[in-house]
């Protein structure tokens, strides 16, 4: 009787994780990492086919902390410094910045950056990777999505002596540049 009582226990609670697992979704669909969505609005107006860009080239996301960071602005013109190395290993880039669209084409134009921004939704695009903060704002970094717009490799974080250049060419696999003041760090 005890043998039975306890098998039937085992098979309700199998049963209540099963019925609980299809309520709340899971399985193959909730392991499927979130997706970028395939197209978005950048500041200017314009479209950016977010689709065809992780289709053809190796897609990557800048995260700026907020309109006012100025490590940020460095980091943009360092990676600007690192586009011949960059655009060899195939990287193409969209740069997300919380705030008003005026206030991120004037970061635009002021790095010469020349890839899209987008400030719209930014931080629910920031959150896909696990780069959205508090107050509106993002955590500094890079994420990378595929051909299927997830996220396949994050790097978080910036600070004045540490901008995830060397990360983020590891990462490409781009041989790094040889002039020491290029990259930040190399570990």
């Amino acid at each position: 009787m005890l043998r039975d009582m306890r098998s039937t226990r085992a098979w309700r609670a199998g049963l209540a994780t099963a019925i609980v697992a299809a309520v709340l979704g899971a399985g193959d669909a909730a392991a499927a990492p979130a997706a970028v969505p395939a197209t978005l609005r950048d500041v200017q107006g314009g479209v950016v086919d977010v689709a065809a860009l992780a289709s053809r080239e190796r897609l990557v996301f800048v995260t700026v902390k907020a309109t006012w960071c100025p490590v940020c602005r460095a980091q943009l013109q360092r990676l600007g410094r690192l586009l011949p190395h960059l655009r060899a290993c195939g990287a193409t880039f969209v740069v997300l910045v919380p705030g008003a669209n005026e206030a991120v084409a004037a970061i635009a134009r002021e790095t010469s950056f020349p890839y899209p921004f987008v400030a719209e939704n930014a931080q629910a695009l920031a959150a896909t990777a696990g780069l959205a903060a508090d107050g509106g704002e993002l955590v500094p970094g890079f994420f990378a999505v595929d051909a299927s717009r997830a996220v396949v490799w994050e790097q978080r974080g910036r600070g004045a002596g540490a901008f995830g250049d060397g990360e983020l060419m590891a990462h490409l696999g781009c041989k790094v540049p040889s002039t020491p003041d290029l990259l930040a760090s190399v570990r």
